[in-house]
């Protein structure tokens, strides 16, 4: 058998974390449990993240930028700008119904590590300010009378419905949002003709 490389081992064990993560919870998840379930020694996974906390916030970052790649890629098939702010809740509508749909991981990792110091508190945050940033973007681009007020409105809606679709009914509460979120774009930004 072919021995992985650094890259390989990486990508193994951020793989196996994040799923662990997700579905369980950082701080439930110990580290002998991740090399358990990467089914490579301890040396392979300290070498590639030498804390849990380095590991933890690899695991935001990777998520962070997942959602922004499958974000701006359903945004980048719409008309408008417009368009392109409920393309996001739309997903966000189609991932809260799912059978495995666990909340918001962002939304997750603040809860557990409220310290405002931690590296993976940090990256939650900063993905959330960049999540605000591309509304403003996208709210300015439609022509917003208050695009930093849009932006906020939706970036409120867009987390309420996380975190509510985590504790009740997703298959409800993310349509909800896309309603929500198309009479705030439609009431913020001018009639497109």
């Amino acid at each position: 058998m072919a021995r992985r490389t650094a890259e390989e081992n990486r990508r193994n064990v951020l793989g196996v974390a994040t799923r662990l993560f997700y579905a369980h919870g950082i701080r439930a998840v110990g580290m002998d449990t991740v090399v358990k379930e990467c089914g490579v020694g301890n040396a392979t996974v300290y070498r590639q993240f030498p804390t849990k906390d380095a590991l933890a916030t690899a695991y935001v970052q990777g998520r962070a930028d997942a959602w922004f790649e499958r974000m701006r890629e359903a945004a980048g098939g719409q008309g408008s700008p417009q368009d392109k702010l409920i393309a996001v809740f739309d997903i966000l509508a189609s991932d809260c119904a799912g059978s495995s749909y666990r909340g918001c991981p962002m939304l997750n990792t603040n809860t557990e590590f409220p310290d405002g110091v931690h590296p993976a508190h940090l990256a939650a945050v900063a993905h959330k300010q960049q999540v605000r940033d591309w509304f403003h973007t996208l709210a300015a681009e439609a022509g917003a009378e208050e695009p930093d007020r849009l932006a906020e409105e939706l970036l409120i809606v867009l987390n309420g419905a996380y975190a509510t679709a985590a504790v009740l009914d997703g298959a409800v509460y993310g349509p909800r949002a896309v309603e929500m979120a198309r009479r705030l774009v439609a009431a913020s930004c001018p009639a497109r003709s």
